[in-house]
Order: C-alpha cells, then sequence, then structure tokens
C-alpha cells in the first residue's frame, strides 16, 4: 500500500508544472512503493511513496498553502 488511504485522490503534478493550475487526479493502481495516477484533464504520471511514506493527512481537496502558492504562480 504505497500511498495509503489518503492519497486516493491528489493534485496532478504534470497540470501544476505544465499548466498551473490544481486538477484531480485519481489513483488507477496501487503498488508497494509507486501508485499511478490519472487526472481529470488525461495525465498518466507515477509517484513514489517509497521514500517519504504515504501521506498522514488528505490530498485532495488541495490545502490553503498550496493554492496561495498556484495563485502567486499566476501573479
Amino acid at each position: 500500500m504505497a500511498g495509503g488511504p489518503h492519497a486516493q485522490l491528489i493534485p496532478c503534478s504534470t497540470c501544476v508544472w505544465e499548466h498551473k493550475t490544481l486538477t484531480r487526479a485519481t489513483r488507477v493502481s496501487e503498488g508497494v512503493e509507486t501508485d499511478h495516477y490519472t487526472c481529470e484533464r488525461g495525465h498518466a504520471f507515477g509517484v513514489d511513496y517509497a521514500h517519504a511514506g504515504p501521506p498522514t493527512e488528505p490530498q485532495w481537496p488541495p490545502t490553503a498553502e498550496l493554492v496561495t502558492a498556484m495563485q502567486q504562480l499566476d501573479e
């Protein structure tokens, strides 16, 4: 169980970096170290939780800190 129950939904890393938007990504497979996700825009990617471990809080909806950081990218 790589990301555990708090990592079922996460922000799409591709959308964050390429489009500067917060888009929900849903876990499509859960591995031992890596989970695989697909976002609402169709991006597919993996997240390796082997070193940091699973998150201790839900990853979606995004935290206020992440929303603020994303808004600052638009300025």
